[in-house]
């Protein structure tokens, strides 16, 4: 599973893992975003999750697309030492990685919608073009 450690999908992945570790499912937590708090990964072992951190962008950050290719790596690498049964993304952007095992993409929220929200306006299409949900 995947989580963005910014935010709501940190809570909704905690969550989800705390449900499934209850009831024996082996849960890998791949993190993004920014650096796991003491406090997060003590809940991440409360959890008992195994803990993967990275410090990659997340799709919604200021000029990310280096690094969100490079997690793509990063995620493919992790998916071919664990082989994992399922794949849980909890962003957009890597749904379309040539994974081996099924997935389950969660979208919380998308930048067009929330820019739209906030500014009443579409983003500056230069800028995030490549966030555009097609």
């Amino acid at each position: 599973m995947t989580a963005d450690t910014i935010g709501g999908v940190w809570t909704y992945a905690m969550e989800l893992a705390a449900g499934l570790t209850s009831r024996g499912v082996r849960v890998s937590l791949a993190t993004m975003g920014a650096p796991v708090s003491a406090d997060q990964r003590e809940e991440a072992a409360e959890a008992g999750v195994d803990l993967f951190q990275s410090r990659y962008k997340l799709e919604w950050m200021d000029s990310p697309w280096v690094q969100v290719d490079a997690a793509g790596d990063w995620l493919l690498d992790l998916e071919s030492k664990l082989q994992p049964d399922l794949v849980h993304l909890n962003n957009y952007v890597h749904g379309d990685l040539p994974w081996r095992a099924p997935v389950v993409v969660v979208g919380h929220s998308c930048v067009y919608s929330w820019w739209d929200a906030v500014h009443g306006s579409e983003p500056p299409a230069r800028e995030w073009a490549e966030a555009r949900i097609k």
